[in-house]
């Protein structure tokens, strides 16, 4: 199919699929958090382990995902398909948290280093200042690491937490919690993310966000969907990763798992850059089949 056809149908497609999105989340001014919510959340993190997560300094992980056929097609600089296919990563936690990022696919490796108030990139060993692209991958550097670290996650300033409506997720009940964060994700002044629940075990099922951190994605939102999860190192991670699309229309994006991780190899900041992962961080990360919980 030539270009011009597929913008066609790409057009066609937003308008009969607007009509399939999902309500957006809530717009409205919120000045502070209310007492329900913050006391959800530390129930939520308390079952999540927070207590062993504060002995925790790194983190070094591997996934392996699948994109969705077409939701991609309407967030390409962000999805980018080319370089993202499966990715090795190295956090290191603490109130100046690094994330580094290298994800492999068709056209190579794509290196991300994320650290406060900047972001590097490299395609293949070649740096990158294209504008657009780093705001793309602080964005999701940023996500994912919220994907990973779930409710902790927003145990940082500048997040004020209100209760929001039940929901259901994979057939269990949930309540729910608005998080405002200021700033938000990549390089956004603030984004939103809905926290569903268990009301049962008090595990986070899903999270739905904004994407406002790039231009081409504001207005946007989607959700992601945590399933199989396994105790390591005393705290509660999940292994599957579901994401949807929803606002402006609904559309499977991203299916990804966490295939390995480990904690506390003692590498430092030195040891993360565009050049890749050197000492310490340079080992891939554990395989789960050989972790006992």
């Amino acid at each position: 199919m030539n270009k011009p056809a597929t913008s066609c149908l790409i057009v066609l497609s937003m308008g009969f699929l607007t009509a399939c999105s999902s309500p957006q989340i809530s717009s409205r001014h919120i000045a502070q958090s209310d007492p329900a919510a913050v006391a959800l959340l530390a129930a939520s993190q308390k079952v999540h382990c927070k207590s062993a997560l504060q002995n925790v300094r790194d983190v070094s992980v591997r996934y392996e995902g699948r994109w969705g056929p077409i939701g991609p097609l309407f967030q390409p600089v962000l999805v980018d398909k080319k370089f993202r296919g499966s990715s090795e990563e190295r956090l290191i936690l603490g109130a100046k948290r690094i994330v580094v990022q290298e994800h492999t696919g068709r056209a190579g490796k794509k290196t991300v280093v994320r650290q406060p108030g900047k972001v590097e990139i490299a395609y293949n060993g070649s740096r990158s200042n294209d504008d657009e692209a780093k705001r793309a991958a602080a964005l999701v550097a940023d996500a994912y690491a919220m994907f990973l670290l779930g409710p902790h996650y927003f145990d940082r300033p500048g997040v004020v937490l209100v209760s929001a409506r039940d929901s259901v997720v994979d057939g269990a009940d949930c309540a729910q919690i608005l998080a405002v964060l200021r700033p938000g994700f990549g390089m956004a002044t603030e984004d939103r993310v809905i926290l569903s629940i268990d009301r049962a075990t008090k595990q986070l099922r899903r999270v739905r966000m904004t994407l406002n951190g790039l231009e081409s994605t504001r207005g946007a939102e989607v959700d992601v969907t945590f399933r199989d999860f396994r105790t390591i190192g005393g705290v509660l991670w999940p292994t599957d990763f579901d994401e949807r699309i929803r606002v402006p229309f609904d559309l499977h994006a991203h299916h990804w798992r966490l295939l390995g991780l480990d904690l506390n190899r003692g590498f430092k900041g030195a040891d993360l850059s565009v050049r890749g992962f050197e000492g310490r961080a340079s080992r891939p990360a554990a395989p789960l089949s050989k972790i006992s919980n």
